[in-house]
């Protein structure tokens, strides 16, 4: 696997925890034209530990941020527990319809609210299987997996731990 999807750190928690089993996904600010592609249907899920605050989170999952610093990786790495692959994708146009998501992602509403309004009206939704690795995957960091997108082609292909 040489993709990864970048996520906000809580929610590789919640994913890997099974507390949520969907990616509601914009856009990033470099993508083309500022939207979502579903350009993989498996990947290496890569937690990011930027925009997220308690205040992003439902009142019950802010404890998703509790130690989340631990789980950054050294400086100069990129650490992978889990991959995921997609089961379903839908691009929703209408609000009402991500509510039906509602059960099955721990974002705010005011989150989801933001996101789908950036720029146009609508949302992918990502339905997900989330699974471990066997162990965790790591790899140095390069720069182009940085910025604001959603996809990061790996440089190398990544290595286990050694414990």
């Amino acid at each position: 696997m040489q993709t990864a999807f970048k996520e906000w750190a809580a929610i590789c928690r919640a994913l890997a925890q099974g507390r949520q089993d969907v990616i509601l996904r914009k856009g990033g600010i470099v993508e083309p034209g500022g939207a979502f592609r579903l350009d993989h249907r498996e990947f290496l899920l890569l937690p990011t530990f930027l925009h997220q605050s308690p205040e992003s989170l439902i009142p019950e999952a802010r404890d998703l941020l509790e130690g989340i610093d631990a789980d950054r990786p050294p400086a100069g790495q990129v650490v992978f527990t889990h991959a995921a692959s997609v089961t379903q994708a839908h691009q929703i146009r209408s609000l009402d319809d991500v509510a039906r998501f509602r059960s099955r992602h721990v974002w705010s509403d005011a989150v989801v609210a933001e996101r789908f309004h950036r720029w146009r009206d609508e949302l992918h939704v990502l339905e997900l299987a989330v699974t471990p690795l066997p162990s965790p995957l790591v790899l140095p960091w390069h720069e182009s997996y940085g910025g604001c997108k959603s996809w990061v082609e790996l440089t190398a292909p990544p290595v286990p731990r050694r414990p």
